[in-house]
């Protein structure tokens, strides 16, 4: 009887089920160094080449400065033709691995695209990292941005009572901490919350951690490598703006898209997020796309996504849809 926590012998397992040109593609994003041995620069300049790699946004944006904790916090509003007033908008976490993901111009396509496909504006600051930055400032900066974004919307051609947010990995952490910032200071109104490959758990105490750990995109040692980059102290892991499965309830969340898959480290943090969501009463679609890994459904360009990249953007479209134009969608 083979040994079930034999997690290299199920990696054999996998790659050999796998159809040779979605192993090449997986082979392909592995390929990568590891974080520490490229660290903060190199990890950015990885960042940046990929962004800059895909083409302009397809509708007009506007950059504006939005009032923060420590400064103005760059942010570029994506407004498509014809966009209607008493539609919502969605603010756009940016992921990077906590560290990495800055600046205006690299989400231009995936933000303007967004804008495209819905109809609807899109915000996306250029919120502060570590480790020049520590936690709490991206946490911080987000919420600014979404309070002004609740403040302003009207001025900008957007309802400020309806209001998505969500990103991938962390983005998608600092997601679901301004949410339920937003549902403790009744202020904005989320009515959407997109969750991609989320980190949602800073401990990382599952088995999809040790089950994934090595041989598949984001490692459990560049994971690791990224919360020492953003924490000061590692009790910091406990804080529930670091790690939302440690709120203490998740009554009122709005509904939520949560989109995993198998091979991600991050699956079973997404999972118990689900669990937790549902047992308060939140509507949650929860996903985990079996034979595919940590961003498989990133990119712009979707001749490239498998039929699980294009299942999950079009769930993500939809939800949209639904929450910013209500029943005008």
């Amino acid at each position: 009887m083979s040994d079930p926590y034999d997690w290299r012998a199920l990696h054999a397992r996998r790659m050999a089920a796998l159809a040779p040109h979605v192993r090449e593609k997986l082979e392909a994003r592995v390929a990568f160094k590891p974080f520490e041995e490229m660290g903060v620069v190199g990890f950015r300049s990885m960042m940046d080449d990929y962004t800059s790699s895909v083409p302009p946004s397809p509708v007009p944006y506007e950059d504006v400065s939005v009032p923060g904790p420590a400064g103005p916090i760059p942010t570029r509003i994506f407004k498509p033709n014809g966009a209607n007033p008493e539609w919502g908008a969605c603010l756009y976490l940016h992921g990077g691995g906590f560290i990495g993901g800055g600046g205006l111009d690299g989400y231009s396509a995936a933000c303007g695209t967004m804008a495209e496909k819905t109809g609807c504006v899109v915000v996306f600051p250029d919120f502060r990292l570590p480790p020049e930055h520590k936690f709490p400032a991206s946490v911080e900066d987000c919420w600014a941005v979404a309070q002004w974004m609740g403040d302003n919307g009207a001025a900008y051609g957007f309802n400020p009572d309806r209001i998505a947010v969500g990103g991938g990995c962390t983005g998608a952490t600092h997601a679901t901490v301004v949410a339920l910032m937003a549902r403790d200071a009744g202020r904005p109104r989320i009515v959407f919350q997109w969750l991609f490959d989320a980190f949602l758990d800073a401990r990382g105490d599952y088995q999809s951690h040790e089950e994934n750990g090595e041989g598949y995109q984001l490692s459990e040692a560049d994971n690791q490598y990224i919360i020492r980059r953003y924490l000061s102290a590692p009790q910091e892991r406990w804080d529930w703006r670091v790690s939302p499965v440690l709120a203490p309830s998740l009554r009122g969340a709005p509904p939520t898209l949560i989109v995993a898959s198998e091979f991600d480290i991050l699956r079973d943090e997404m999972a118990f997020y689900a669990n937790r969501l549902a047992d308060a009463g939140v509507d949650v679609d929860f996903r985990c796309y079996p034979m595919e890994g940590h961003s498989f459904s990133f990119g712009e360009d979707e001749t490239q996504l498998s039929d699980a990249g294009r299942d999950a953007k079009a769930a993500l479209l939809n939800g949209l849809r639904k929450a910013l134009k209500g029943a005008q969608a």
